[in-house]
This record gives structure tokens, sequence and C-alpha cells, in this order.
């Protein structure tokens, strides 16, 4: 233990905020702008059709997927897909701890959420913020009566009333995240259907997609020349492992709150998949630590110095609270976002992210018997049916919430496998959209 104490110093990892990925920087650097979006959209086929790297894809960027695409030789085949396996068993509640535990951890960490924000609002170009301008002006020509009765009728729907509207680019970004997630820790399901992260998964070609759209930008960060070098590089190696250990670690401590206590043979072979994900992101070996335990020690660290609350966090954290009310049904559970996130993540990080606290009657009859779930499970060391039940069924709702949510015009909906939409009783899987069935761009 002395040994690990020594190792996550403040000055190894502040060496590491100095620190992002040359592969892939380099393999986007001599590209123009509008390469850079003829790669963000043949990089989207890509990853529906599951085909070869197109001729029209830049060399740089052919070199660099046929270059990154391989596992590290450190990686246990067998560890690995009984991480994936453990994904799919779980994928209810792996769905809530991943919105209402990991997210929530990435916007509380102060410097690192700067880059995400700004990430998601890259997408608001010029042609829309005229669009805003021009439709402004028009609504100023109105008489008042009719401006007030077009902004009163906009403050009762139901998208303006809960924050920012469906969608949104941070919205998006969002989703864009949980797919990933999804695509990678999909399992071998048989000839036709390989592994996320075995050759020809999607979910190789889907962090490639993730590495080289966080290359570009940190180009397009550079080039205009605004970015504060105190928060250290734009999504640099400290901040990638952490998300990296947000989605391990940080779900794996949330799962017996939500009904599921891992075996520590479950606990090492997830994490061991996230390390293998964290190598193909371009995540350097020293913040890839083999141990299960050993990753909790640098999230704690990292988390220890950077957990904060930011207006950027704040905003983040909203857009994902507003989703969570868009996907769940009716108007119970409105606040279930806030009140889940407090109960995973504990008063200290849930207030650094900006998760407002709320103490009306509602969320106090819901938080109780989730405050008494966690309690049953320290005093039981068992399972409880009960808590495990109620979280699949909330985790399928939310399943079915995201995989229809909007994404965008021209965006493709949520992908969710046909084999979890059916073991989990998803409704309106067999209606889901064929890969093939809509241009995307993302």
């Amino acid at each position: 233990m002395r040994m690990m104490e020594e190792r996550w110093t403040d000055a190894f990892l502040d060496t590491k905020r100095t620190e992002c990925d040359p592969e892939a920087d380099e393999a986007v650097r001599s590209l123009s702008e509008r390469e850079v979006t003829l790669a963000n959209e043949l990089m989207t086929q890509l990853i529906l059709n599951e085909q070869p790297a197109p001729e029209q894809l830049h060399p740089s960027l052919r070199h660099f997927l046929d270059d990154t695409r391989a596992l590290p030789d450190w990686t246990q085949p067998s560890l690995l897909a009984e991480g994936q396996r453990f994904f799919n068993r779980c994928a209810p509640q792996m769905l809530i701890a991943l919105f209402c535990a990991s997210l929530p951890s990435c916007y509380a960490a102060r410097k690192g959420v700067k880059v995400l924000h700004l990430t998601g609002k890259m997408g608001r170009g010029r042609d829309t913020r005229v669009r805003d301008v021009l439709a402004s002006n028009l609504l100023m020509k109105l008489p008042l009566s009719q401006r007030l009765s077009m902004r009163l009728r906009a403050w009762l729907s139901r998208d303006v009333r809960r924050g920012t509207g469906l969608p949104t680019n941070l919205t998006r970004r969002i989703l864009e995240t949980a797919q990933m997630v999804v695509d990678v820790m999909a399992p071998d399901l048989g000839p036709g259907n390989p592994a996320g992260l075995a050759p020809g998964g999607r979910g190789i070609r889907t962090a490639q997609k993730v590495r080289l759209m966080h290359a570009a930008v940190r180009h397009l960060i550079a080039q205009e020349g605004k970015w504060d070098p105190a928060l250290g590089q734009p999504i640099n190696q400290e901040d990638m492992a952490a998300t990296m250990l947000a989605f391990s670690v940080v779900t794996l401590r949330a799962l017996p709150k939500l009904g599921y206590t891992p075996s520590p043979l479950e606990t090492q072979a997830y994490y061991h998949a996230w390390r293998v994900v964290g190598h193909i992101m371009g995540i350097q070996g020293e913040l890839l630590p083999e141990r299960y335990e050993e990753g909790e020690r640098l999230f704690d660290e990292i988390a220890r110095r950077q957990f904060q609350w930011s207006r950027e966090g704040a905003e983040m954290t909203q857009a994902l609270l507003s989703l969570l009310d868009h996907v769940t049904p009716g108007n119970l559970f409105d606040d279930l976002g806030e009140v889940l996130i407090y109960h995973l993540l504990g008063a200290s990080t849930a207030s650094a992210a900006g998760v407002p606290r709320k103490h009306d009657l509602k969320s106090t009859l819901l938080m109780g018997p989730l405050v008494g779930l966690g309690w049953v499970m320290d005093e039981m060391d068992e399972h409880s049916l009960f808590t495990e039940e109620l979280c699949v069924l909330l985790g399928r709702k939310l399943m079915e919430g995201i995989a229809w949510a909007g994404r965008g015009k021209n965006r493709v909906p949520f992908r969710l496998p046909d084999h979890l939409r059916q073991t989990w009783g998803v409704q309106g899987w067999e209606r889901a959209p064929r890969s093939g069935d809509t241009l995307a761009t993302a």
C-alpha cells in the first residue's frame, strides 16, 4: 500500500495533465476542416455497417485505425469475455449506474468537465445562431400580448419547463457516451455477432472514433487559442484515466446499492474489460493499474484533486437530469435522477456535480425506500430480491426511454442490441431501426 501511495502523487498526476495522445493528435493534425467533417461521417458509417476503412478516408486516419485496433498483449481473453457477459447480465442496473453515478462523477471534476462542456457546445454552428437571432427579431415585432402568450405556452411545455429541452448538443454527447459503453461491452453472440472488442467488433470502431474525436477537439481548441493552460491540456491523460475509472470503479461501487453485489471475479473481470478499452482509447499503461483495488486508489486520488463545483459541470448535470426526466415515464419520477445520484455517490460528490438537493414531500417519499435499500444490503450480506427487482424494472424503463430518445435530425436513435432488448423485455425492440436505415453524423 505504501508503494501505491507514493505512486499516485500530485507531482505525478500534474505531469499527466500536460500529456495527451500523440498518435491520435498526429492523425488529425494535417486534416482540413472539411476532411474532419468527412472523416466524422465516414467513421459513423464504419461503426454502423462494420465495414473496412473506406478508401475515401484520409491515409493518416486509415493508418491510425489499422495501428490501434489490436488489443494489448496483456489482455486476458477469458477475463475480458466474463466482464462483457457481466455487463449484459446486469444491464439494467449497469445503465442506472452509468447515468446516475459514472457520468455525474465525470461532471464533478472541475477542470476536466470544462472540455466536455465545450465539446457539447461545439455543435452549435453559425447557421444555428443566425436562425436564433432572426427568430428573436421576428418575435419582437409581434404585439406584446401575443409575445407573452407564446412565452407562457413555451414555459408550460414539458421540454422548456424541465430545462434544456431535447435534443440538445449536451444531451447528444451524453447519449453518445452511453452508446460507446453498450458497444464495447457487447458479448460474443456467435457467427456474425462478435464481441464488442473482438476483431470486427463494433466497440473497437466506436472507441477509435471517440479517440479521434478527442484529438479533433484538441486541434480545434489549439486553433482558437483561448484555452486556459492552468487547466492542463484539454482531454489529457489524467482526465481520460478518470473517465475510464468512472465507468469501471464508480459503476462497481454503485451496484450493491442497486441490488447486486458483484463477486470478486465479476469485479476484476469488468475492471479488466475497461482497462482494455482504456488502452484502445490511448490511455498510458501507467494509468491503467492491473488490479481493481489499485484502480480504486487512483480514482480516489484524482477525485481528491479534482472534484469541485463548477458552472460547466452543473450545466452538464442539468442536461443529464433533463434527459432522465424526459425518458422516464410519467411525472412521478421527475426527481428520480437527483435522488439516485445522491444515493449512489453521496452528498459530497453529488454537490460537486451540481445536483440540486430535493426536500419536497415527493422526493422524501421516494428517497426513503432507496436509502432503506442500501441499509438492507449493508445489514443482510445477501442479495435483496426486492431491491434487485425494483432496480431491474427501473433500469428496463430507462433502457426503453434512451433507446428511442431523439438525437436530432439525421442522427441514429440509440442503438440497443437486439439480444438486450429481448433479454430484458425492452418494449418495441422488434421495431428497432436497422443500421443502414438512417444516415447519421456524430
